[in-house]
């Protein structure tokens, strides 16, 4: 089953039969965006699958990626916010309503996204608020593996992390990187 994010009628049906939903959509990269396309995809979106997900009694966790950087100004993280149509902005908004949400959640932000192999390099996860940077950075199959991790681990539960690689060799597994989480505080 399918759904289109600006078009909440269709979305209920998309999750028939789901016990989990990773969201990763957003706005492409490379491409100057308008703010009207970001909000709608990144923000509107986001609402509309929650809106989807109660209309549904869905009971799984919601897995959100986003972007480290969202609640820490830095010069890239401002021209981001600039090229993709207030990205950063509609990120931080819809990060907020996901916690608001009453649902499961794991919120993952993931350093700059790069196109290299998996399990090359030590991955960082930690529970702060860093600044995006081009020297920060991680393999988008890297990332994708965390989201999937996340689903079921139960310290990943309500917690906002960030993913970064680090120096090294990949030696820790997932428990292990996320055995140190903390839900998020409520309020």
């Amino acid at each position: 089953m399918q759904g289109d994010l600006t078009k909440p009628a269709s979305l209920p049906a998309a999750f028939d039969d789901v016990d989990h939903l990773i969201f990763t959509a957003g706005v492409r990269s490379g491409r100057l965006t308008r703010s009207s396309v970001t909000r709608a995809t990144e923000y509107e979106g986001v609402l509309h699958t929650l809106a989807a997900a109660q209309a549904q009694k869905f009971r799984g966790r919601i897995v959100y990626l986003t972007s480290i950087g969202i609640r820490r100004p830095s010069l890239f993280a401002k021209g981001l916010n600039m090229w993709k149509g207030g990205t950063i902005r509609w990120r931080h908004l819809a990060e907020e309503s996901i916690r608001a949400s009453g649902f499961d959640y794991t919120i993952v932000r993931a350093a700059f996204l790069v196109n290299r192999p998996p399990r090359q390099r030590q991955i960082a996860v930690r529970q702060l608020e860093s600044a995006l940077t081009f020297s920060e950075a991680i393999a988008r199959s890297d990332v994708a593996e965390a989201l999937v991790e996340a689903l079921h681990h139960p310290r990943a539960s309500r917690a906002t992390f960030e993913v970064k690689w680090t120096t090294g060799p990949r030696t820790a597994s997932w428990p292990e990187l996320f055995g140190a989480l903390t839900p998020d505080p409520q309020g």
